[in-house]
C-alpha cells in the first residue's frame, strides 16, 4: 500500500466519524462521547505519522516548499479544536458549531493534502518509495496510538517534526514523554 492509499484510508474513517459526531452533536444523549474519543485518538495518530513520515520526506524535496509548513499548521489546528470539543461539551458552549468548524477544517485539510501535497509527492517519489513510506506510516502510526494521546507527547511529537531531520532523532531521544511526569 502506498502513502497516499494508506492516508486516504484513514480520511475516509475521520469524514465517517465527523459525519456521526455531527449527527451525535444535535442528539440529546451520549453517543458523541466515543465517537470523539476514537476520532481524537485516530486524528492525532495519524497527524503524528503522517508528519514523521511524509511530511519530513516531502519538507526534504524541492516539491515541498510552502506546503508543508501549512500543512503542519492545519494538523496543529485541527488538534486544538478536537481537544477543546471534550470540554466544551461539558459547559455546552455552542457544541455543534464546534463540530461544524472541526468537521470544515479537518474536510478543507483533507482535500488540500490530496490534491496539492499528494501531487507534490508524486512529483518527488518513486512509486516504490511511496509504498516504503506507506508501511513506514503504518508502523509509525500503530506505535504512536500505543502511546496515547497526551498533550506532552504531542507537543515533543510536533517540535520533532518540525526539527531539520538530523536532529530529531537526538531530541527525541533525550525527550521522552515519562521523564515529565511527577514523581
Amino acid at each position: 500500500m502506498t502513502i497516499y492509499d494508506a492516508l486516504s484510508n484513514d480520511h475516509r474513517e475521520f469524514e465517517r466519524l465527523l459525519d456521526a459526531l455531527l449527527a451525535a452533536s444535535k442528539a440529546d444523549d451520549d453517543s458523541w462521547k466515543s465517537t470523539l474519543d476514537q476520532l481524537r485518538r485516530g486524528l492525532i495518530a495519524h497527524a503524528h505519522a503522517e508528519e514523521a513520515v511524509f511530511y519530513n520526506a516531502l519538507r526534504e524535496t524541492d516539491q515541498g516548499d510552502g506546503l508543508i509548513g501549512h500543512s503542519y499548521g492545519e494538523h496543529v489546528m485541527a488538534e486544538a479544536e478536537i481537544r477543546t470539543l471534550g470540554g466544551a461539551k461539558l459547559v455546552d458552549a455552542n457544541w455543534t458549531s464546534l463540530v461544524e468548524k472541526l468537521r470544515k477544517d479537518l474536510l478543507h485539510h483533507i482535500r488540500e493534502e490530496e490534491t496539492r501535497v499528494f501531487d507534490a509527492a508524486r512529483r518527488a517519489f518513486s512509486d516504490e518509495e511511496a509504498t516504503q513510506m506507506g508501511a513506514a506510516f503504518e508502523r509509525l502510526k500503530l506505535e504512536t496510538a500505543k502511546d496515547g494521546d497526551s498533550m506532552v507527547a504531542s507537543t515533543i511529537d510536533l517540535i520533532a517534526n518540525l526539527l531539520p531531520p538530523r536532529l530529531t532523532a537526538s531530541f527525541r531521544k533525550n525527550t521522552k514523554p515519562g521523564q515529565w511526569r511527577a514523581a
